[in-house]
């Protein structure tokens, strides 16, 4: 019996499957994964590939009966399962997984068995009864919500939405449309102060999507709004929130020209002026021209503590000053006001037309401009009762005429100008200076009666050409006021 041993031995290593010759690094006591450091099959039927990678993984698996074939395969280290996975990849079969078992299969026995192909999404189909809302404007909103190979089909005259998806898409896609299909309100909202037009875009933001919906008319300012109750409740608080009654700037403005004397024809020293005034404090952004602009240096700033007539008697030591107007203008907040003291300079433009089949026509069109003082205002006001103010003064006038080749006469307009921001406190007043206006003066002196005289008259009359610089001071005094004041 002894001699017999080595030949049993290697009779069963004769008949043994190729398989038998991969080696597992698995013990009989390991609990952690199993992996097979070298796996190296050559032309081993799939059956004893099956059976052999089950013994190594402790999974059942079994093979359909159209899966035949020999399996050639190299592998080092890999799990059982995982090396399952490569060869039904490679050879073209499907793997059907159950809780305790695992079927390999063909991909048409799989399609035969579960009548769709392998690896293609389970899809169901359902029909929503619509109660309340629009079936097509559920469409927009659930569209968001299903899948990429998902329908959503309204019908409108049976009010139904059909919905073709997986079960677990259709089942988000109810939960969303008994939130959306309740019963809806209207309730109509009128508007008093705000832009109806640009309330109506924002309340559009906020509507349910698929189900509200909302009119307005323009001119009886009213707005009509159907939602969910939530919904308009939420629409009468932004209402509220935005439909406020909008305050008012009462700008109260003085203009005041001062002709320069010959030491100031660079203009006003207005830090000169405060300081030799010690009842004036003037304080503020000074220097917004620079000090190179040929006009002078516009300079801005704030009386906090006393009257403008003060000031204006300070005025009086540069040169003779005079109030050319004193406007007052009312401005809603956020709106520009406009103020102009001055005049309309007419001229006149030609146009001649020359037809083929007749005389030429010409045709004179008559234009103005302004000239003068003219000043924009746009304030906002704050909460702590602060005011900026965005302030663009402008000074022109005509310093000569151009004569154009039909004769007609064009003004030639000199103008002097600035824009800026500036922050001041309700009924605190505002100095805007620096507006350089020059002149050239013809001063005719005459005896009376005899120096109008024709021809004679000429010796009893002087003629005396001469310029006159003169700054333009502006004091803007802001008040918060409401429309029933």
């Amino acid at each position: 019996m002894t001699a017999l041993k080595p030949l049993i031995i290697l009779i069963c290593l004769t008949f043994l499957p190729s398989a038998v010759w991969a080696q597992s690094s698995r013990s009989a006591v390991d609990t952690v994964p199993v992996t097979i450091d070298v796996l190296d099959l050559k032309e081993m039927e799939v059956g004893d590939v099956l059976k052999y990678l089950s013994n190594e993984s402790g999974v059942n698996i079994v093979k359909s009966p159209n899966v035949r074939g020999k399996v050639s395969i190299y592998l080092k280290n890999i799990e059982p399962l995982e090396a399952l996975d490569i060869i039904v990849q490679t050879y073209g079969w499907v793997i059907d997984k159950s809780e305790r078992l695992m079927t390999v299969m063909t991909d048409k026995d799989y399609e035969i068995r579960y009548g769709r192909k392998f690896g293609e999404t389970v899809m169901a189909t359902q029909v929503v009864d619509i109660a309340f809302a629009e079936p097509k404007k559920l469409e927009s909103t659930l569209s968001m919500i299903k899948s990429e190979v998902g329908q959503i089909i309204p019908d409108e005259k049976s009010r139904t939405l059909i919905l073709i998806d997986t079960p677990l898409k259709i089942q988000q896609m109810i939960k969303v449309i008994d939130k959306i299909d309740v019963a809806l309100q209207t309730r109509v909202f009128d508007v008093s102060y705000a832009n109806i037009e640009s309330l109506a875009a924002d309340i559009e933001q906020v509507l349910t999507s698929g189900v509200g919906t909302l009119r307005f008319n323009r001119k009886a300012k009213r707005m009509i709004v159907s939602d969910t109750f939530q919904k308009l409740q939420e629409i009468e608080r932004m209402i509220k929130a935005f439909d406020t009654q909008q305050q008012e700037v009462l700008i109260e403005a003085k203009i005041v020209q001062v002709t320069l004397d010959d030491e100031y024809k660079l203009g006003v020293d207005w830090q000169g002026i405060v300081r030799d005034r010690h009842n004036l404090t003037l304080g503020g952004d000074f220097d917004i021209l620079g000090i190179n602009e040929k006009k002078g240096t516009i300079s801005i700033g704030t009386l906090q503590d006393d009257d403008y007539s003060f000031l204006l008697e300070a005025l009086e030591t540069v040169g003779d000053s005079r109030i050319l107007s004193s406007p007052s203008i009312t401005a809603i907040d956020g709106e520009e006001a406009r103020i102009l003291v001055g005049s309309q300079e007419p001229y006149v433009t030609t146009t001649t037309t020359t037809t083929a089949s007749g005389p030429a026509t010409t045709a004179e069109d008559v234009k103005f401009i302004d000239v003068g003082v003219k000043l924009y205002v746009t304030p906002t006001i704050h909460k702590d009762r602060f005011i900026t103010m965005s302030v663009r003064p402008e000074v022109s006038s005509v310093v000569r005429n151009l004569v154009t080749s039909n004769n007609n006469i064009i003004p030639v307009v000199d103008t002097s100008e600035a824009q800026t921001k500036v922050m001041v406190k309700d009924q605190t007043t505002l100095v805007i200076g620096g507006l350089i206006k020059e002149e050239q003066i013809d001063a005719v002196s005459q005896v009376p009666v005899i120096g109008d005289i024709p021809v004679v008259g000429v010796l009893f009359r002087n003629t005396r050409n001469f310029d006159r610089v003169s700054e333009i001071v502006i004091f803007l005094t802001p008040t918060i006021v409401t429309g029933d004041q």
